[in-house]
């Protein structure tokens, strides 16, 4: 009879190679991490008469602030007959944030995380929505300000534009009875959500089509705001 080594030392080897594989799972994480930082558009320099964009952060999701309306753009027009519950004609900007739709739907506040719905939205591929609020500048503590021209905000709206998920008309998908407030709506959007595809790498790509310095990557919280100047404004 073939001689079998025992249960404890396979668990054993097993063990070893899980944690192995760990090690070399952040390593390379951490690898991917410090070569993402490395900056992208060098040459930006902000416009001085052009249109001031906002980024807002906190510890795990950023979204991209935008004028309301501009010669570029009425946004009032883009969400015309979608259903926001309130009055949106007194704000005077729409916030848009990419990310994990399970995490954004089922997530209104922090104590609505759920240990799960994090771990899904990190680690396996995820469906993604973006969330649009009618807002104002005014409403934030911290601000990142950026100024930039027409032609490249006109880069940034095509970005925005191009992550909604369409029907057969072309019109943007609204998920319904879904929202945190009256201002605001929730939206089929392309993209799959996972470890290196955060809303935060969703910020920074648009600022990167727009033309704005950040990281090469930055799916890290605040990362897309490294090469930026954080603004104290509002209440």
């Amino acid at each position: 009879m073939e001689n079998k080594p025992p249960f404890h030392r396979k668990l054993f080897r097993w063990g070893k190679r899980l944690f192995r594989w760990t090690i070399v799972f952040f390593l390379m994480f951490a690898a991917i991490l410090l070569i993402g930082l490395l900056p992208v558009n060098n040459d930006f320099v902000p416009a001085k008469n052009g249109i001031t964009l906002y980024v807002v952060s906190n510890a795990v999701h950023a979204d991209v602030i935008v004028p309301v309306s501009t010669r570029i753009i009425d946004w009032n027009e883009s969400f015309s007959g979608f259903d926001f519950t309130g009055d949106v004609s007194k704000e005077t900007h729409v916030a848009f944030g990419w990310g994990d739709r399970g995490f954004f739907l089922e997530t209104e506040t922090w104590a609505d995380l759920k240990l799960l719905t994090a771990a899904n939205a990190l680690l396996l591929p995820s469906k993604s929505c973006l969330h649009v609020s009618f807002t104002n500048p005014e409403y934030y503590r911290k601000l990142t300000a950026v100024n930039v021209s027409e032609e490249q905000y006109q880069r940034l709206v095509g970005f925005i534009n191009e992550t909604f998920q369409r029907d057969s008309a072309g019109k943007p998908i609204q998920i319904q009875g879904y929202a945190y407030s009256t201002t605001d709506a929730f939206f089929d959007a392309r993209g799959q959500y996972h470890l290196f595809n955060t809303c935060n790498s969703w910020v920074g790509r648009a600022l990167k089509v727009t033309g704005v310095r950040v990281p090469w990557l930055s799916p890290m919280p605040k990362s897309p705001l490294i090469y930026l100047d954080e603004q104290s404004i509002g209440k």
